[in-house]
């Protein structure tokens, strides 16, 4: 559901790789998000206190009890996912078993299409391809996966072309009515830069092929600013389009993130299909305002009903373990389900997070996660993972359903 391009690490000095140039045939490797949450000095508290600005009332998140069971509906969770395993193909593998049921194709000749994906209801699957290895043109395409785990009725979605441009990743409404992607265009020197700035998230009909951009702009010298998306997300019907932005200096073309929690936060854009600046939006969390200091936010998605965040936090004391948390957050006040939490790792070892992905209902979540050298694939079921297959989350690329 989520863009899950990850741009994170693709776009952006927040990791703590140095800009480098980014290639067209790198991209299906470095696509995928490889976070490691620095671990700063905080002072341990009982609470973790949430301000999302005027939306949403002033509470308090305990971490200290059971995680929460969810409410599932009677659909169950989904019977398949699609994965990237390492430097395979992308496949289809059964939920319950791990066996794979098909193999997702390139369907166009001399292009990379492996990855990420983005889940619509009805086992449809978008993805972004990269149709020309020389000038970097992309091209969206849908699939279906079938209730038999096969892959069929490839498709390119209308208006989803770009010339001379790099889709890097792909969200979609969970009616399948839009998509939004991230594009990357080459600056002055015609080269694109791990710490480029984007054009902005194009929003696209996928029934009539009309888009309209949200633009990483005005730029405006010494001021903050959007330099790239590392979650995006809609609600149901595609009225709203939520991010997860990084917010920092930059010049023209390129970002200086300083790689702290103050450098992100989660915005609102309605109607998605407006357009407009990416400075503008309805803030709906701003890290800076979670206490203890030193809590990271990883991801954060909307619910399909729009009444709610679902997010993945970070935390690390100086001296300890670290604590890593998914939690519903309501956006009108009230209790905050805590989904999932694992305490693991010390500041010293890190915190890593691959993926946080919801399926089009927003109920189930898939996660790839870990501390130290413990790595974990899996789906949160009642507080509990369970696991995925490849097992080993060091073994798998990206996934979703």
């Amino acid at each position: 559901m989520g863009m899950e391009k990850d741009v994170q690490d693709l776009l952006n000095k927040v990791v703590g790789e140095p800009p480098r140039q980014v290639t067209v045939a790198g991209v299906r490797r470095r696509v995928v998000r490889r976070r490691a949450t620095q671990a700063l000095s905080a002072g341990l508290a009982a609470v973790l206190a949430c301000t999302l600005g005027a939306a949403f009332a002033a509470g308090a998140i305990r971490l200290g009890g059971a995680p929460v069971a969810s409410s599932h509906g009677p659909s169950g969770p989904p019977r398949y996912y699609v994965g990237l395993d390492g430097d395979g193909p992308a496949v289809v593998r059964a939920r319950a078993t791990g066996r794979v049921t098909g193999t997702i194709r390139d369907p166009l000749p001399h292009s990379h299409c492996n990855g990420p994906f983005a889940a619509a209801q009805g086992q449809i699957f978008f993805m972004t391809c990269v149709a020309d290895s020389q000038r970097g043109d992309s091209v969206i395409y849908r699939f279906h996966v079938t209730r038999s785990g096969r892959v069929t009725g490839y498709a390119p979605v209308p208006g989803g072309k770009f010339k001379g441009e790099l889709a890097t990743g792909i969200a979609a409404a969970p009616d399948g009515s839009e998509v939004a992607t991230e594009v990357l265009r080459p600056g002055p020197s015609g080269k694109i830069y791990t710490n480029s700035i984007p054009v902005g998230i194009f929003v696209i009909s996928t029934r009539t092929g009309h888009r309209t951009l949200w633009q990483s702009g005005p730029y405006v010298p010494g001021k903050v600013g959007f330099t790239n998306a590392f979650n995006v997300s809609f609600t149901r019907n595609g009225n709203e389009l939520v991010l997860g932005e990084s917010r920092c200096h930059r010049s023209r073309y390129l970002s200086d993130c300083s790689g702290t929690p103050n450098d992100v936060q989660v915005r609102a854009y309605s109607p998605a299909t407006r357009g407009g600046s990416l400075n503008a939006g309805r803030v709906l969390l701003k890290p800076s305002r979670l206490t203890p200091r030193g809590t990271s936010l990883s991801d954060a998605f909307i619910t399909p009903d729009g009444s709610a965040l679902t997010a993945y936090l970070s935390k690390c004391p100086r001296h300890g373990t670290c604590t890593q948390t998914a939690v519903r957050i309501p956006l009108a006040g009230g209790p905050v389900q805590v989904l999932y939490r694992v305490r693991s790792g010390t500041p010293y070892e890190g915190v890593f997070e691959r993926f946080f992905d919801t399926d089009p209902t927003g109920r189930y979540l898939i996660l790839d996660a870990g501390a130290g050298k413990a790595r974990v694939n899996g789906w949160i079921d009642h507080g509990r993972l369970r696991p995925l297959t490849p097992a080993n989350g060091d073994d798998v690329g990206y996934e979703s359903w």
